[in-house]
């Protein structure tokens, strides 16, 4: 099992104060359920595909399209970015509101606390753009932007109270901290958000969860209408139930937003959850399971009737890549086939288009992991090479997000021999070669 170093748990300053704030945080580390780690596989189940209609138990044919085992396709390069101080500094969310503005959020810390971590790409060079925090430690999980004078960052903050939910907004000049509801009823209140999306400038939706009384992880979900935030709705099964990405399908006749994550059963089980937003309330998908442990943290839509969830799974043996469906109807699923010897995890998605897609994460063991990215051609599947920064022992994608058909990018973070530092990384669609014009021979004269 991967070690969780999101948000280090088990650091004491010295003090009864830090001594209790690091409670807080163990207990943020429990409510979030961070992708490193992975729980204990239980004896595999069987499959289904099911969905607005049922359909019976089987894998469909789309699940038989599989990745080779060896990297194809186009390569991603690493782009430098820069990190504020010596100290930790890692992402875990990108997104571009053109192909000369595009975001990266997390944080950074030198020893004085948590901090907000948010850099932008001017279309040459990635910078830090400052950011406020809260007191305590403070982490941003999802970034989106609906224009350049228009992005929401989510994430959470914890101090001696607990933790707290953390929204912040970017109107074109600065970034500010925006009031935001908290639900949680624990002692303390555990309320996280780890991710963002909008359907115009005057509806967004920020997805994570929050502890009951009894300390046991339930869904959040919080709307924007142009004016506050405010806690809605959500169901919850029974269990430990927590959302790690939001999206919302655009353009379209009628609102439908998704959220997804994962609900941990009182038999220990690790079971997807997929939500949807119809328009008027949110309710409950049903979404496919292989084995005892299933995690989505990434979802994107390319259209209506093209929505993609992705994640890891587990039928005991390492953790392999999982990902999921929607082609309008139901919910299908397709067990991808990488490294059968090392966990593999994915963390985001996104699309271009509809026969276009990312997916990025990681892969390993043992303490190493490499950047795992695999795209969709519109047919299948594929992992295609992505770097890693020369000597770092631990390389991992969290974000991904596409500028055009022609680029997207990637972002995470790699631990050298020091502290994590940030990662980005970029695709960038081949120029095609001209067609040579033929050359045309002069045809000889006749002869009278």
């Amino acid at each position: 099992m991967k070690t969780n170093n999101k948000i280090s748990a088990c650091i004491l300053r010295g003090s009864t104060t830090a001594l209790l704030f690091s409670c807080v945080l163990v207990a943020l580390c429990c409510a979030i359920n961070l992708p490193e780690q992975s729980a204990k596989a239980l004896p595999p189940q069987d499959n289904a595909a099911f969905g607005a209609n049922a359909h019976q138990n089987r894998t469909l044919s789309f699940a038989e399209r599989v990745a080779p085992l060896s990297p194809i396709g186009p390569h991603w390069e690493i782009v430098n970015s820069p990190n504020n101080g010596f100290g930790t500094n890692q992402f875990y969310a990108t997104t571009c509101a053109s192909a000369s503005d595009c975001w990266a959020v997390g944080y950074s810390d030198n020893n004085s606390g948590y901090k907000t971590l948010v850099e932008q790409w001017n279309g040459s060079v990635w910078n830090i753009v400052s950011s406020p925090s809260n007191s305590g430690d403070n982490i941003l999980y999802g970034i989106t932007c609906t224009s350049t004078s228009d992005c929401w960052a989510v994430g959470t903050y914890a101090n001696l109270n607990g933790g707290f939910t953390l929204i912040e907004h970017w109107n074109g000049a600065v970034w500010s901290i925006v009031s935001s509801p908290n639900r949680g009823l624990s002692t303390p209140p555990i309320d996280v958000l780890v991710g963002v999306a909008c359907i115009s400038a005057s509806e967004c939706w920020a997805a994570g969860s929050y502890d009951d009384r009894k300390g046991v992880g339930q869904t959040l979900i919080e709307r924007w209408d142009g004016t506050s935030w405010t806690i809605v709705d959500s169901p919850n099964p029974s269990g430990s139930n927590s959302f790690h990405a939001v999206t919302c399908a655009w353009p379209s006749q009628t609102e439908e937003c998704w959220a997804v994550g994962e609900s941990v059963t009182g038999l220990g089980r690790i079971q997807t959850l997929v939500e949807k937003w119809d328009g008027d309330a949110w309710s409950i998908v049903s979404s496919p399971n292989s084995g005892g442990y299933n995690d989505l943290r990434g979802v994107t839509c390319a259209s209506k009737e093209h929505c993609w969830a992705v994640g890891s799974y587990g039928a005991g043996g390492p953790n392999q890549t999982f990902i999921e469906h929607w082609n309008g109807i139901l919910v299908d699923h397709c067990l991808l086939t990488t490294s059968t010897m090392e966990n593999n995890y994915l963390s985001a998605v996104a699309c271009a288009s509809a026969s276009n897609c990312w997916a990025v994460g990681y892969y390993g063991g043992n303490g190493v992991f490499q950047t795992l990215v695999e795209q969709w051609d519109g047919n299948l599947w594929t992992i295609v090479s992505s770097p890693n920064p020369s000597g770092a022992h631990n390389s991992e994608l969290f974000g991904v997000t596409c500028a055009s058909v022609e680029e997207c990018w990637a972002a995470g973070y790699y631990v050298p021999s020091g502290p994590p530092r940030t990662l980005v990384e970029v695709w960038q669609a081949p120029t095609p070669r001209p067609t040579p014009t033929p050359r045309l021979r002069p045809t000889a004269a006749r002869r009278p």
